[in-house]
């Protein structure tokens, strides 16, 4: 026992005690802080240099986000009319999904056509054929989990293979006043656009004529609201692309310097959490405002399915059938792992096992799944060996690629051989940066 200065006899053990105790909670508060603003504050991450390296505690930004990293919102607009009540089962008339990479501040908008002809699930198990717009229709009425968002959700996950972290549902009243709060949007016109019988209520009593010129107008939100709706004259995939005019006209209005004051970003929060029906909590909105804020509009892309589908009548009702395949190559220009693309590796896949066709299969395979075809090369083993197993050589330190590689094969990282890390193991011969040998064991994933 020692005796400090005022006669007080302190224990070592105790004091010993106190500091572990304290850089313990230390240590937990930094994993909390650091794992939490992944999600409070996507892209906008505590930095930590020096400490990311500690277990359990997240690095920070990475740069760009693998594809399970990006954040995946569908946004709904709603066939609903001024005067129909809220609870009434409503279809959608505009659907799209907002993809945003929070590490390279990048995003993407891809459009889908309403009357696009899915499966549904029909919450036992199985399927139902009709347009995807109905979805949302059908949830309350099928007592689906979730409701119309559920169904809207599960809908597009099934069909595009593209998981959804959020949903948005915007009515036609909650849109006109969310343009008003910014004090309308400017659009510039492509078309001559003539309706002759526009109408916003459910029984048409208002009718009248609804004119566009082609040039630049500013629009209030009654005004922007007609010239995303009408449908008089022109294809769903012609209004998909007036959408997304109007959503790129709408982010330069909200990031105008004007906007975001704190007196009018406020206003314009209000508006939205009365006028959306969402399953964002309060808690990620100011995280997700901000993330959005970062992203410059030029580094939105966006991507409608006009080359994709083709129109048809199944029975009396004209609906869109997608090439699938070609559904695939868009999709990819937006849901795509931007770490994977980051690396840029060249990837060689030699046939090692003497089956034909079979290093084409792979790198399809590959090309579903993310990888750029313009990145890959096919050639014969370079040893011109028979390989019992399949190997996955790293020859430029392209880990992520790697493991990715080995992932999407189904093969444990042990088949991962780096370059210099055991001198026995022979190197293939090869310009590229990966190399995948394909052994007797070889076979395609199921997609």
């Amino acid at each position: 026992m020692e005796a400090s200065r005022g006669g007080v006899q302190r224990n070592p053990l105790l004091i010993f005690g106190i500091a572990i105790f304290a850089a313990v909670a230390f240590y937990m508060a930094l994993i909390v802080a650091t794992q939490a603003d992944d999600i409070l504050l996507p892209g906008n991450e505590l930095n930590l240099p020096g400490l990311g390296r500690l277990p359990g505690i997240d690095s920070g930004d990475p740069g760009a986000a693998s594809i399970e990293e990006r954040i995946n919102v569908l946004v709904m607009g709603l066939d609903r009319r001024i005067d129909e009540p809220e609870d009434n089962p409503t279809r959608t008339d505009t659907m799209f999904v907002v993809s945003i990479d929070p590490y390279s501040k990048t995003a993407g908008v891809f459009s889908i056509p309403r009357d696009l002809w899915v499966e549904i699930p029909d919450g036992q198990g199985g399927y139902m054929k009709d347009r995807i717009n109905v979805a949302y229709e059908y949830g309350p009425i099928r007592k689906y989990p979730g409701g119309g968002p559920g169904l809207a959700v599960a809908t597009v996950e099934h069909n595009f293979d593209i998981e959804i972290d959020h949903y948005v549902v915007l009515d036609f009243v909650g849109f006109m006043e969310l343009v008003d709060a910014v004090g309308g949007i400017d659009v510039e016109i492509e078309d001559h656009i003539v309706d002759p019988s526009y109408c916003l209520t459910a029984n048409c009593d208002d009718r009248q004529i609804i004119v566009f010129e082609p040039g630049p107008e500013h629009m209030d939100g009654e005004r922007t609201l007609a010239y995303v709706r009408v449908r008089y004259g022109a294809s769903d995939l012609r209004r998909i692309e007036r959408q997304q005019d109007v959503m790129r006209a709408a982010v330069d209005a909200v990031l105008n310097a004007e906007m975001l004051m704190p007196n009018r970003a406020v206003s314009i929060y209000n508006k939205f959490r009365d006028a959306v029906d969402t399953d964002i909590s309060v808690f990620k909105v100011p995280g997700l405002a901000l993330l959005a804020k970062d992203i410059p509009p030029e580094n939105i892309t966006t991507v409608s399915l006009a080359s994709a589908v083709e129109d048809t009548f199944v029975g009396d009702a004209q609906v869109l059938v997608a090439d699938w395949d070609k559904v695939g190559v868009l999709k990819r220009q937006i849901f795509f792992d931007g770490r994977l693309r980051a690396e840029g590796a060249f990837v060689e896949v030699q046939n090692g096992n003497g089956t034909p066709g079979l290093a084409t299969s792979i790198i399809d395979y590959l090309a579903s799944r993310g990888l750029p075809e313009t990145d890959t090369t096919i050639s014969d083993a370079s040893d011109g060996l028979y390989h019992q197993e399949t190997l996955i050589y790293d020859l430029a330190g392209k880990k992520y690629t790697a493991e990715k590689l080995a992932e999407w094969l189904g093969l444990p990282d042990s088949r991962i051989r780096e370059v210099g890390a055991d001198e026995s193991t022979p190197t293939p011969t090869s310009a590229a940066d990966i190399v995948i040998v394909l052994g007797a064991d070889a076979q395609i994933p199921e997609s």
